[in-house]
């Protein structure tokens, strides 16, 4: 009997060894390991993923990560509340700096890099971000291959096709494993009414599943794999110990919170609506708390639903008017996959909405442009 245990524990010792080889690289070139006490305080990142440079047809350059700026989120990463809360902000919004006047916020990375890209997006926001994560595109699809492929539910037929880039898209609507270079596509579409907006809200979209997959068995089964392979696409000024405290906070498992720069289409861009941002970056940036009650009386709802649930959507219109809400009727091309209330906001109209129906809610960019909140109704909807 001691005999097998010894043997049963040298096998899990070498497998143990085997999952966590792939680690020692990145933990040597970068010296983080997990703080056991995480982040103190907060800490608020600009990340980015940089675009590739060509030095001719069809030929990629070096990467320099100073291609323009793909996928802008501000970070902050939120120890006392205990949540990571990500602003993602429109590349096509124009912002002006001295000594370069207007641009439109992406193309300020190819101009000067990670320190003109903070002071870019501080100009818009008002915050401005102590440290960078830049990512190269090449690093999704090595990080989604590394786990064995993401599953996503693509709403919409999506092709697309960059010879120049080597961008290729072509998905059909349903709920899939996506491959690297598959979810890459998924991630870049924006040849749709909403253009760079409907990327965002997709972008939103993944990295929320991708979150559960990461923290799923077969996720936590295949993370070393994936930190070996993004390691070489990233540039970042964090410091060792900062890294550490991030790993260690990340492995608290903190809420996350996905929102869209508020805003509206406009002079060939995207215009900041000032005040709703206000409202955002009080709440979640400086931490000046939620405030009172709210009344959802006059409120515009929109009702997201899918082909066969044209019955289902008017019942729940007609609950939703019940309650003194306005309601909007928003038919896409695949069900939503659950129930759930949405708000890109301060997420007090959500909570309420979400104890009057009874259904979960979250607060990211994902909710329907115009309306106040946003309403999915999958199979579970109580209607």
């Amino acid at each position: 009997m001691r005999r097998f245990f010894l043997l049963g524990l040298l096998a899990l010792l070498v497998a143990l060894g085997l999952w966590a080889y792939p680690l020692l690289g990145p933990v040597v070139r970068q010296g983080a390991l997990p703080s056991p006490e995480g982040l103190k305080e907060p800490l608020t990142l600009l990340v980015y993923g940089s675009s590739p440079e060509y030095s001719g047809y069809h030929k990629r350059a070096p990467e320099r990560f100073r291609g323009l700026a793909d996928a802008i989120l501000l970070v902050r990463l939120d120890p006392w509340a205990g949540r990571v809360v990500v602003l993602s902000v429109p590349r096509d919004t124009w912002v002006s700096l001295p000594g370069y006047g207007w641009h439109k916020v992406n193309a300020y990375s190819p101009l000067g890099g990670p320190e003109l890209m903070k002071r870019a997006v501080e100009a818009l926001t008002g915050v401005r971000a102590e440290r960078y994560l830049v990512v190269s595109t090449e690093a999704l699809r090595r990080a989604v291959d590394a786990l064995g492929g993401v599953r996503v539910c693509v709403e919409k037929p999506m092709r697309y096709r960059d010879s120049a880039a080597g961008l290729s898209i072509d998905l059909e609507p349903g709920c899939q494993v996506l491959n690297g270079a598959q979810a890459e596509g998924y991630l870049r579409f924006r040849k749709d009414a909403l253009g760079d907006i409907g990327r965002i809200q997709r972008q939103q979209a993944f990295f929320h599943t991708l979150k559960e997959e990461l923290l799923s068995p077969k996720g936590l089964l295949r993370l070393p794999r994936a930190v070996a392979a993004v390691e070489p696409y990233v540039q970042t000024d964090l410091t060792r110990k900062e890294r550490g405290a991030i790993l260690g906070f990340a492995m608290k498992r903190p809420e996350l919170v996905s929102l869209l720069l508020p805003g509206r289409f406009g002079g060939g861009g995207w215009q900041v609506d000032r005040e709703a941002l206000a409202e955002l970056l009080a709440l979640y940036f400086a931490g000046k708390g939620e405030g009172g009650e709210v009344a959802l009386g006059g409120r515009l709802v929109a009702v997201v639903y899918g082909p066969g649930q044209e019955a289902l959507a008017k019942r729940a219109r007609e609950g939703l008017h019940a309650l003194g809400l306005r309601v909007l009727l928003h038919p896409i091309d695949l069900a939503p996959s659950r129930t759930e209330v949405l708000e890109n906001g301060p997420g007090l109209l959500a909570k309420a909405l979400s104890a009057e129906l009874g259904v979960p809610y979250r607060i990211s960019g994902e909710a329907v442009l115009g309306a106040d909140l946003t309403l999915r109704l999958g199979g579970d909807a109580p209607f």
